[in-house]
């Protein structure tokens, strides 16, 4: 199968995993969503998994770290001040992230790929700061395997017979238009951040390379009846 190879990196990423407060947890692998807001970026209006067969990626880190920062509540006219405090309300938070990002995306041959080598908007790996860059782009093949490693990858829950060891995640697969914005659909994925065998269907990998990564068809991201 053709197709074309996006080797993505930054110095830094986050994927907030949502629900918790006081703490704010990152997914080791991004979520569907995040791959089509790049896309979005690259193309400078919205991508939704309509516009293609198919994705696939793996993701890769070299550390994960925890930052301190400030939260400052605002109200319709700004900062709130807060007259018990004296001064503007602000709250602290811890929030996780990842150290040197390495995304490879794999599109259909030629898909959004002038987009993507000059992208109408930064491209980011998680929020406006994790600005990232596009390292490498080249056309390649894929061939369907039964069973092969894997590694940062997100496997469709739950698996035929012997599950993967992962983190079992709620995640995002594409978002709506509307303010603020809210999934269109989630599904349950295995995050499996340590290499290991897996034997599951829609497992592609190239021929020169050692980790399979499962293919994400147009079907399973976007809402039944779609």
């Amino acid at each position: 199968m053709e197709a074309t190879r996006y080797d993505i990196t930054a110095y830094t990423a986050s994927f907030r995993l949502p629900g918790l407060m006081g703490y704010q947890a990152t997914s080791p692998v991004p979520p569907p969503s995040t791959i089509f807001g790049i896309l979005s970026a690259a193309a400078g209006r919205d991508i939704s998994p309509l516009e293609l067969e198919w994705v696939a990626y793996s993701f890769s880190f070299s550390a994960k770290g925890v930052d301190l920062e400030k939260i400052i509540a605002f109200s319709p006219k700004g900062p709130y001040y807060e007259p018990k405090l004296g001064g503007i309300n602000t709250v602290p938070i811890k929030r996780e992230f990842l150290y040197e990002p390495h995304l490879v995306l794999y599109l259909p041959a030629g898909a959004l790929e002038s987009e993507m080598i000059r992208p109408r908007y930064p491209l980011c790996l998680g929020r406006s700061q994790d600005v990232a860059m596009l390292e490498s782009v080249r056309h390649t093949r894929l061939k369907h395997v039964e069973s092969a490693e894997v590694q940062g990858v997100l496997i469709p829950f739950p698996v035929e017979g012997s599950a993967p060891g992962s983190m079992i995640l709620s995640l995002p697969t594409c978002m709506n238009n509307n303010i603020p914005r809210t999934p269109m659909n989630i599904r349950l994925f295995h995050a499996v951040v340590q290499r290991q065998m897996v034997c599951t269907a829609n497992l592609y990998m190239e021929e020169q390379e050692e980790l399979a990564v499962p293919l994400l068809h147009r079907e399973f991201l976007m809402p039944s009846g779609e």
